[in-house]
C-alpha cells in the first residue's frame, strides 16, 4: 500500500529563475522510512523541465512550517524573523 505525500522541490525553472515545483508521490512505508520520496520528486521535477540547484521536502519536513512562516513574513502579514 502508498500513501500520497506532499513533497515541495526548490529548484531552478526553464528561465532560470527559482522557483517552487509542488507534486505529490506515492510511496509506501519502506520508501518514506528511506527518503525515496524526495529523490521521487525530484524526478517529477526534472520531468517538468526544473534544474539544479534543487532540494525536496515533504509535507512531514521542518521545512514546510518553515515555508507557512515565509509566505507570512513576505506578504507582510507579520514582522518576526
Amino acid at each position: 500500500m502508498t500513501n500520497r505525500i506532499r513533497v515541495a522541490v526548490l529548484a531552478t525553472n526553464a528561465e532560470g529563475f527559482l522557483d517552487l515545483y509542488l507534486s505529490f508521490v506515492e510511496a509506501t512505508d519502506l520508501e518514506y522510512s528511506e527518503s525515496q520520496q524526495y529523490d521521487m520528486a525530484l524526478a517529477q521535477a526534472e520531468d517538468g523541465g526544473y534544474r539544479v540547484p534543487m532540494i525536496a521536502f515533504d509535507q512531514n519536513d521542518a521545512a514546510a512550517d518553515v515555508l507557512r512562516h515565509a509566505d507570512e513574513f513576505m506578504e507582510g502579514d507579520t514582522d518576526e524573523v
